[in-house]
């Protein structure tokens, strides 16, 4: 089971509320704009791309979300509390070249990460806790990568990792940043492809993508971005040439990867 159904741990207060929203959200770096009074509402369950160019806030949008980035003014919510109050219901995949491969780790080591909420803090990690590392690895194609260096991989399998990973915190939503970049063809169908099974499983899954050219391929709903929203929607009918020139400033093929 990758995630929960969608009414599963829900409760009847949590059902009726947006898994995620964000409300007149605006984020500044050192007197610089990054978003400027964001809204919107995420569909129930589903992938959703954020798309933009570079620079649009599309990281800060996640990171703010999470906390882990101050506000400057609105608000972000899951299921209407922020994001400290639902840990247990969000699972976040930072972007790859923000993480430090040379860390002393293994595949496994590094998945048994999301499990420490079952396992506790501090406590040693179980034969069980491994066995269910290895079970979320086999998910993503690396059950033999177990007990490999995590900074030996490819970048494709290092992003698989912490799939694996976001996949054993059993969340509700999922906040991916960049998960697609720089991996090769397997790695981008056994991405693609678990991510079909979290929205059959009921979950929400939010990812910061640049390549263009497979946004209808892989997403369900898109939100343009450029520290505006510029349109947000299903991707049949808000992920057009004329919202994506307005994101880009100038009009760009969607066979093109930013």
């Amino acid at each position: 089971m990758l995630a929960p159904s969608p009414s599963s741990g829900l409760s009847p207060e949590m059902k009726t509320i947006p898994p995620l929203s964000v409300r007149d959200l605006t984020v500044q770096y050192g007197g610089r704009t990054a978003l400027e009074r964001f809204s919107w509402d995420a569909p129930e369950r589903g992938l959703v791309a954020i798309v933009g160019p570079n620079g649009a806030g599309k990281s800060s949008l996640l990171k703010t979300v999470l906390g882990l980035v101050p506000k400057a003014g609105g608000s972000a919510e899951i299921f209407g509390k922020p994001a400290s109050e639902r840990r247990d219901a969000i699972a976040y995949g930072p972007q790859r070249a923000s993480v430090d491969w040379d860390f002393p780790a293994t595949a496994a080591d590094v998945v048994a990460m999301g499990l420490y909420r079952k396992i506790g803090w501090l406590k040693p990690v179980r034969t069980s806790d491994r066995a269910s590392a290895r079970h979320y690895l086999d998910m993503v194609r690396l059950g033999e990568f177990a007990d490999s260096q995590i900074g030996a991989l490819s970048g494709g399998q290092q992003q698989r990792v912490f799939l694996a990973r976001a996949l054993a915190q059993q969340a509700k939503v999922f906040l991916l940043d960049e998960p697609f970049a720089g991996v090769d063809a397997l790695t981008e169908g056994v991405m693609a492809g678990v991510f079909r099974d979290l929205r059959e499983a009921g979950a929400l899954v939010v990812c910061v993508h640049h390549d263009l050219s497979s946004v209808k391929e892989i997403f369900d709903h898109v939100v343009l971005l450029n520290r505006k929203l510029i349109a947000s929607g299903p991707v049949a009918t808000t992920f057009t040439p004329d919202n994506i020139a307005r994101t880009y400033g100038v009009p760009l093929s969607l066979n093109s990867s930013t």
